[in-house]
C-alpha cells in the first residue's frame, strides 16, 4: 500500500505464527504470535497458495527441529492504529460490577489495522540457545555503578518451566537514581504536610519478586510455590508474575495458583457453559479444601485465614456432610444465595476511581487491603487458555494493580479429543469458559463486533498498561522494558494505595472517636 505495508490479502496464505515458546530465540528476537513467516533464507512464501506454502514446508524442512545454526528469517508484522474515544467523566462513575468493568474503567476504543511490514531476523537455533536463569544485574558507566562484592550476590532460581528473581534498584536498567525527583507532591490528594511520611510508600517497590511461569501443571504449581517460599525469605515486597507467552494447560492448576492469591473464598475465578447449557461458576472455596491448596500467600495475614472464613461461613462444605452444590442450571441469583459469591469490581489499586471505592469499604476490608502485597502481571498475545484464566481472576476481583503488555490470545474454549480407529483423533469443543465479570475470552459471530459502534474488537483480555513484546523479551530480566513499566505501576499503585488508606483510616477513627464522645454524655445515635 501507500505506506510500504503488505496488505492483508497478500499475507493470507502466508504461515501465521501461533504458539512462541517461553525464553527461546524467537521470543529474544521479539516473534509474537500473529506474525506472519515471509520467507525462510532464500525460500520466499509470497504468491504462493496455502497447499503449495504446506508442501515446500513439509518438503524442505521436516526435520528442522534438530538444525544447528543461524537461520535468516524474514517476518511480516501486523502494523495497527488505536482509535480511542473520550473516556466517562469521573463524575458520572457507579460502583463497578458486570457490565461497568469494561466502560468504566478504561477509554473506549479500538484498534485498526493499517497493513503488514516486513522484518528480517537472524535467529539461533534453540540447541545453541538452551534455558539458562541469568543475572539481572546490569552495570552502565555514569549511571549504574559496578556493584561490589556483596552487591553482586542475586537471589533467583527455578527451571524452564517456572523461574524466579529478586530484582532491587541496583539490579536493573531501572534503577532509581535521583535526577531532581525524589519528592512527591502530596498536594493535589488532600495529604497535609505532617501525613506525608504516613503516605510515603517508603520502597515498596525496592525489593520486587519476578516471577514467570511458562505453562500451568503440577510442576509449575510447585515451582510457583517454591518461588514465593524463596522470595518471600528475601524479603519481597510486591511481586510481578510474567504469563507472557504462557499458552496454558491445566486449568485445574491455573486456578489453584489465583485461588492461593486470593482473601475471600467466595470469590469467582471462572465461569463455564457446557454445550447442554449448564452454566457452573468456580469459586476460592472449591479449592481451599484441596489438600494441594498451599493457602492465602503474599499477604501479611495468616495462610489459614481464607480455610477459617470457610469453616465459619459453610462449615458443612468442609465435612461434607448435607451439603449439596446448586445445579448448573441454577439461574445466578439462585447460585449466589446457595454460595455467597462476591461480584467482581474490576478494582484495584491503580485504578482511577479507586477513592470512591474506598469509601465504601469496612474498617476490616480496608485492614485486609494492607495487608496484602500488590501484584502487576505481565502478558502478551501468546498468553491462552488456562493462562487468561489465571490472569482474568485476580485482574476482575481487583486483586492486581495492573496488567502490562498487549491484548492476549483470546482462547476460551474447553476442547476434548476423541481418538479415531485410523489412530487418529478428533478435537471437539465440549465448553467455554467466561471471566469472573461474565466476559467471553474466545469472541465468535456477532459477539467479536462492539454492539454500540459495531466495530471489531475481537476477544482476549486487554491490558491496563500497554507495552509491546515485538522489542524482543531479552533473558536479562534487568533489561527487559516491560518488566520497567510494570515495576512503575507498582510503584504508582502503592502511592494511591497509600494515600487513600490514610484518607479512609482518619474517616474511620474520625467516625469511632464521635460514637465514643456520644456514648460518654448520653446522646443517642440517629
Amino acid at each position: 500500500n501507500s505506506a510500504g505495508y503488505l496488505s492483508s490479502t497478500r499475507v493470507a496464505n502466508l504461515p501465521m505464527v501461533t504458539a512462541i515458546a517461553p525464553d527461546s530465540p524467537a521470543e529474544r528476537a521479539g516473534i509474537v504470535v500473529g506474525d506472519r513467516i515471509v520467507a525462510v533464507g532464500s525460500d520466499n512464501f509470497i504468491g504462493f497458495g496455502r497447499d503449495e506454502v504446506s508442501k515446500k514446508i513439509n518438503e524442505v524442512y521436516t526435520g528442522a527441529e534438530n538444525y544447528i545454526g543461524y537461520p535468516d528469517l524474514t517476518v511480516a508484522k501486523p502494523v495497527k492504529r488505536s482509535m480511542i474515544m473520550a473516556a466517562p467523566q469521573q463524575d458520572n462513575f457507579k460502583p463497578a460490577f458486570v457490565s461497568d468493568i469494561t466502560t468504566s474503567t478504561t477509554p473506549a476504543g479500538r484498534e485498526e489495522l493499517i497493513g503488514y511490514k516486513l522484518s528480517k531476523v537472524r535467529l539461533r537455533t534453540a540447541s545453541l540457545e538452551p534455558f539458562k536463569p541469568k543475572s539481572s544485574r546490569v552495570d552502565i558507566p555514569g549511571i549504574i555503578p559496578a556493584a561490589s562484592a556483596a552487591d553482586q550476590q542475586v537471589i533467583s532460581g527455578g527451571n524452564a518451566i517456572v523461574h524466579w528473581e529478586l530484582l532491587t534498584s541496583k539490579e536493573s536498567i531501572f534503577s532509581k537514581y535521583k535526577l531532581g525527583f525524589d519528592t512527591k507532591d502530596y498536594s493535589d490528594v488532600g495529604v497535609s504536610e505532617s501525613n506525608k511520611n504516613v503516605a510515603d510508600t517508603g520502597g515498596e517497590t525496592d525489593r520486587v519478586g519476578y516471577i514467570r511461569m511458562t505453562r500451568f501443571s503440577r510442576a509449575s504449581t510447585a515451582g510457583y510455590l517454591q518461588a514465593v517460599e524463596e522470595l518471600e525469605r528475601a524479603g519481597a515486597q510486591s511481586y510481578i508474575i510474567d504469563v507472557r507467552n504462557n499458552y496454558g494447560g491445566i486449568i485445574q492448576e491455573s486456578m489453584l495458583t489465583a485461588s492461593s492469591l486470593l482473601r475471600d473464598p467466595h470469590s469467582v475465578l471462572c465461569y463455564t457453559l457446557n454445550s447442554r447449557g449448564g452454566f457452573t461458576p468456580h469459586d476460592v472455596e472449591e479449592y481451599v479444601v484441596d489438600t494441594r491448596y498451599p493457602g492465602y500467600l503474599l499477604s501479611s495475614e495468616s495462610p489459614n485465614v481464607t480455610y477459617e472464613q470457610v469453616k465459619r461461613d459453610d462449615p458443612d462444605f468442609i465435612t461434607g456432610n448435607n451439603w449439596y452444590p446448586p445445579s448448573s442450571y441454577a439461574s445466578l441469583h439462585e447460585q449466589k444465595m446457595k454460595r455467597n459469591y462476591s461480584r467482581p469490581t474490576g478494582i484495584a489499586a491503580i485504578n482511577p476511581f479507586q477513592k470512591r471505592f474506598y469509601e465504601d469499604l469496612k474498617a476490616e476490608q480496608v485492614q485486609q487491603l494492607r495487608s496484602q502485597k500488590k501484584i502487576a502481571i505481565l502478558i502478551n498475545e501468546g498468553t491462552a487458555s488456562a493462562a487468561e484464566v489465571f490472569v482474568s481472576s485476580l485482574h476482575d476481583n481487583g486483586r492486581t494493580v495492573a496488567l502490562v503488555g498487549s491484548k492476549t490470545y483470546g482462547k476460551g474454549l474447553i476442547q476434548h479429543t476423541f481418538p479415531m480407529i485410523d489412530g487418529g483423533g478428533l478435537r471437539m469443543t465440549v465448553a467455554e469458559y467466561l471471566t469472573p465479570a461474565l466476559q467471553h475470552v474466545t469472541k465468535v459471530g456477532g459477539a467479536q463486533y462492539d454492539r454500540v459502534t459495531g466495530d471489531f474488537v475481537g476477544g482476549g483480555v486487554k491490558p491496563d498498561v500497554y507495552c509491546s513484546s515485538t522489542q524482543g523479551i531479552p533473558s536479562n530480566i534487568g533489561a527487559d522494558i516491560c518488566v520497567g513499566v510494570a515495576m512503575d505501576a507498582l510503584e504508582d499503585a502503592s502511592f494511591k494505595d497509600s494515600v487513600q488508606l490514610v484518607t479512609k483510616s482518619k474517616a474511620i477513627r474520625s467516625e469511632e472517636l464521635e460514637r465514643n464522645t456520644k456514648r460518654s454524655y448520653g446522646f443517642k445515635s440517629q
